[in-house]
C-alpha cells in the first residue's frame, strides 16, 4: 500500500513540474523606444518575453500600414538576450514611422506559445499610443520672402571641353568619309595616293592563267570552264573598248565589235569560241577535248592581238 501511494505521489509531482515549465512563459516588458516622435522619425515597437527552452513563439505578421498614417519600415525581428537554466528571454522588435502629425493607436499584438505543434498559451501586448508632432513655426519672427529665380552658374572649361572634343571627332570622321568617297572616285587611296591598276590585257591574261590552273574541264566542269573564260573576255572588251558586254548576248557583242573593225584570224577564232561556249552553257553540249584545249589559247591570242593593235594606234597617233 505504501509503495502504491509513493508511485501516485511521484506521478502527481511530475505532472506539476511539467505544467509549471509550460506555463512559466511571461511578458517581461512592452518595448516602445519613444511614444512621441517628429514626422519621419523611426521608433521601435515590440516586447520582451521569457519562455522555456522547449517552447516556441509565434506572432502574426504586421500589416503595412500598421494603421492609417503609420508606416511599417521592417517587420518583427527576434533576438535571444540571455539564458537561465531552462528559460531564455526573447526580444522582438519592429520599426515604424509616420509622415503625418497626430495621435495613432497601435493595435494590440498577440504572442502565441507552442510546445511542438500544440498551442499552450498566449500573451497580449497591449495597444499603445504614438504621438507624431511637427516642428513649431515661430510666428512672431517669421517673415515671408519672394521666391528666388534659378541661379545661373558660370560655364566652366571642364563642361565645355567634352563638347569641343565630340565636335572635333565628328568633324574628323566627316572629313575622312569625304576623302574616302572622293579618292575612290578618282581611284586613289585614303591618303590621296593614286592606285596603280594593271592594264586591261594584263588583268585578262592573269585571269586566263588562273583558269588554266584550275583544270576545270579535266574535272568535268565544262560549263564553269567556259563561263569563266567568256566572262574574262567580256571584262577585257569592256575595259579595252568601253563597250557594255554583260547586258548583251554573244551575237550582240560580235555585232558591236565588228562595228569597231576588229578583224583577223584571232577574231574568227573568238567568235567560234563564243559559239562553243553558248552550246556548252545553254544546250548541254559536250565539247571535244580539242575544243577544250584550244579555248584558253584562243582567248590569249585575241587579247594579245588587240593589245598589239592598240600599241600600233598609239605610235601612229604619237
Amino acid at each position: 500500500m505504501n509503495r502504491f501511494l509513493r508511485n501516485i505521489f511521484f506521478i502527481l509531482m511530475t505532472c506539476q513540474v511539467c505544467t509549471t515549465a509550460v506555463s512559466a512563459q511571461e511578458l517581461l516588458s512592452s518595448t516602445f523606444s519613444r511614444d512621441t516622435i517628429l514626422i519621419g522619425d523611426q521608433v521601435e515597437w515590440g516586447a520582451r518575453v521569457n519562455v522555456p527552452k522547449e517552447v516556441t513563439i509565434w506572432v502574426d505578421s504586421l500589416l503595412n500600414p500598421v494603421v492609417p498614417g503609420v508606416e511599417l519600415i521592417s517587420g518583427y525581428t527576434f533576438d535571444t538576450l540571455k539564458t537561465k537554466r531552462d528559460f531564455y528571454d526573447i526580444d522582438m522588435k519592429a520599426i515604424i514611422t509616420s509622415f503625418d502629425s497626430g495621435s495613432y493607436y497601435l493595435p494590440r499584438q498577440v504572442i502565441y506559445f507552442y510546445k511542438g505543434e500544440e498551442l499552450v498559451d498566449t500573451v497580449v501586448v497591449e495597444e499603445r499610443t504614438l504621438e507624431v508632432t511637427t516642428i513649431p513655426v515661430d510666428t512672431a519672427t517669421y517673415q515671408m520672402y519672394d521666391i528666388k529665380g534659378p541661379y545661373t552658374y558660370p560655364v566652366t572649361a571642364g563642361e565645355v571641353l567634352p563638347w569641343v572634343g565630340v565636335a572635333l571627332v565628328v568633324l574628323a570622321l566627316g572629313y575622312l568619309i569625304y576623302r574616302m568617297i572622293r579618292n575612290r572616285r578618282e581611284n586613289r587611296s585614303l591618303f590621296g595616293k593614286a592606285e596603280v591598276k594593271d592594264p586591261p590585257h594584263i588583268t585578262a591574261l592573269r585571269h586566263l592563267e588562273d583558269i588554266r590552273g584550275k583544270k576545270l574541264w579535266q574535272n568535268h566542269k565544262e560549263k564553269e570552264y567556259y563561263t569563266e573564260i567568256t566572262d574574262t573576255i567580256r571584262e577585257y572588251i569592256e575595259a579595252r573598248y568601253e563597250v557594255s558586254t554583260f547586258e548583251k548576248t554573244t551575237a550582240e557583242i560580235v555585232q558591236e565589235l565588228e562595228s569597231l573593225e576588229i578583224s583577223g584570224s584571232e577574231w574568227e577564232e573568238l567568235k567560234e569560241l563564243f559559239g562553243v561556249a553558248d552550246l556548252v552553257k545553254f544546250a548541254k553540249y559536250s565539247a571535244s577535248e580539242g575544243e577544250n584545249e584550244r579555248a584558253i589559247p584562243v582567248a590569249v591570242r585575241f587579247v594579245n592581238a588587240t593589245y598589239v593593235v592598240k600599241l600600233e594606234e598609239e605610235e601612229n597617233n604619237g
